[in-house]
């Protein structure tokens, strides 16, 4: 049935802190009485194959931007960390988490990305929560199996960016709005502020969601509030003031060491015009749906997309958080003249999956009400959700692979150096492998020492070539600052796939 008219809130909470325990603790309490066993141990069942997909993808090479953000940032003093912006793959609150976890657990791919798969498993019970808040939990566990083997999220739950940070804190913060909505309470206002600080803390990308999650609230307080608005919507500003606020704090020893502009306008961020938008928008946004799908059939694509526009027209709850959508991305992608790369838009899938959820689940009973009477909700939301996991999961296993390029070779490589260098041998290499096997002569504890070490008559020198990238052993050197002619003649060591290894006599 379609969502009617407005309702108002029929009782007032209690304020503060204590109501919003309250509120919590009743709302636990509801999740766990009103789900059957069967329905518990379902939820459990999906959260455990979203937890599996994800630690799976754990020990894969790393990319660029992981070995940089550690080389640079992880591997460097939290002072260091929270004050430099030189380069911007510096998702600051994510360099803060890699380097406790690297600090506590050792060098490793995995502990390097422990803090992105917390947040992209938090996200799992978080998105059930919204929607069944929302909505339903037949709605709330048909989103969970979406979002549980969806193949972005389980890609960027795996990877050592602030991405999965911005999912949980969008879904914590659009909670957050939901309370808010509802009770009017000051606190709920206060962890949203928080709640999108932190995300920007993360990565400024969290810039498309925040607008989203205050616009949304915004929308929810216009449908549902007449006499009070005022007054509710004086409080929503007073939290985006404060979040904004909060935003300053978190980058202050940016802006103290770097400079307010740095920050705004990066030096290696390149500018760009309204004609290059106009002229490359089609082809990002195109990059942007080839993202998307990668992992699913193109006609299970225009299913999902079907569902979508079907429960806009038939939710006005999710037909406003949509919209809220559009409203928080298009305005600054225009002011910005660019469409960010897929990584970017990964939480929009959060919005997107639940308009499939919301679809799938009415679909389920226009088959109910023609053709099965006896077919429950129980039993529709059971067969959706097997069905979303079996095919989805299965499609993403055998997915296209990654969308970003990885260095196992330089894993390779660092084990070799671990072996068979010593003490003030140099090694030379050059980007885009330079920060790879840097990271990864740190997992073999050898340091980064032989990357640094003067060029000495008695020591040995290793070049580490890449053909593919264009790389030659005379392009290497100089990349160094060293010339070939000034050495000893070069011979071939070794060879991986995509990487030589020349050394001197």
């Amino acid at each position: 049935m379609a969502e009617g008219s407005p309702r108002r809130r029929r009782r007032k909470g209690q304020p503060g802190w204590k109501g919003w325990r309250a509120d919590f603790r009743a709302a636990l309490s509801r999740l766990f009485r009103r789900s059957s066993t069967n329905h518990k141990r379902f939820v459990f069942a999906v959260l455990a194959v979203g937890v599996a997909l994800r630690i799976l993808r754990m020990n894969e090479a790393v990319t660029y931007d992981e070995a940089l953000t550690y080389v640079h940032y992880a591997g460097r003093s939290f002072g260091f960390l929270f004050s430099d912006y030189l380069f911007t793959s510096n998702q600051i609150l994510y360099s803060a988490l890699a380097r406790l976890s690297t600090l506590i657990l050792g060098v490793h791919a995995w502990s390097l990305r422990l803090p992105a798969l917390v947040a992209g498993i938090l996200v799992m019970p978080m998105c059930y929560a919204f929607a069944r808040s929302v909505f339903n939990r037949h709605i709330a566990v048909i989103l969970l199996c979406l979002v549980a083997v969806s193949g972005p999220l389980v890609e960027y739950s795996a990877v050592a960016r602030g991405y999965s940070l911005v999912w949980l804190f969008t879904i914590s913060a659009l909670l957050a709005a939901r309370h808010f909505v509802r009770s009017e309470n000051v606190i709920s206002l206060i962890l949203m502020a928080a709640f999108t600080a932190l995300g920007m803390w993360a990565t400024p990308d969290m810039i498309y969601p925040a607008v989203m999650v205050y616009t949304w609230a915004l929308f929810m307080l216009v449908a549902n509030y007449q006499s009070t608005i005022r007054r509710r919507m004086v409080k929503l500003v007073g939290s985006a003031v404060l979040a904004c606020g909060l935003v300053f704090l978190f980058y202050a020893p940016v802006v103290v060491v770097h400079s307010l502009d740095q920050l705004l306008h990066h030096p290696s961020v390149q500018e760009h015009t309204w004609t290059t938008f106009v002229n490359t928008q089609q082809d990002r946004a195109f990059d942007l749906w080839a993202y998307f799908t990668g992992t699913a059939s193109t006609l299970l694509a225009f299913a999902g997309v079907i569902g979508v526009i079907y429960a806009a027209y038939i939710s006005l709850k999710y037909r406003l958080l949509l919209f809220a959508l559009v409203v928080g991305t298009v305005p600054i992608v225009l002011i910005q003249h660019v469409v960010d790369p897929p990584a970017v838009w990964t939480f929009s899938l959060l919005v997107f999956h639940l308009g499939s959820a919301i679809g799938l689940f009415y679909l389920l009973k226009v088959v109910r009400d023609k053709l099965l009477p006896t077919f429950t909700k129980a039993q529709r939301t059971l067969v959706a959700g097997a069905f979303v996991v079996l095919l989805f999961g299965w499609l993403g296993i055998r997915g296209e692979g990654d969308t970003v390029e990885r260095f196992p070779e330089a894993k390779l490589a660092a084990a070799w150096f671990a072996t068979n260098t010593s003490p003030g041998d140099r090694v030379c290499v050059q980007l885009p492998w330079d920060a790879p096997v840097a990271f990864y002569l740190d997992c073999e504890q050898k340091g980064t020492d032989l990357l640094r070490s003067p060029i000495t008559p008695d020591r040995r020198l290793y070049v580490v070539v890449a053909p593919g990238h264009g790389q030659t052993p005379a392009g290497v050197l100089l990349d160094n600052e060293l010339r070939q002619a000034d050495l000893p003649p070069l011979k071939l060591l070794r060879e991986w796939e995509r990487v030589e290894l020349f050394s001197t006599p």
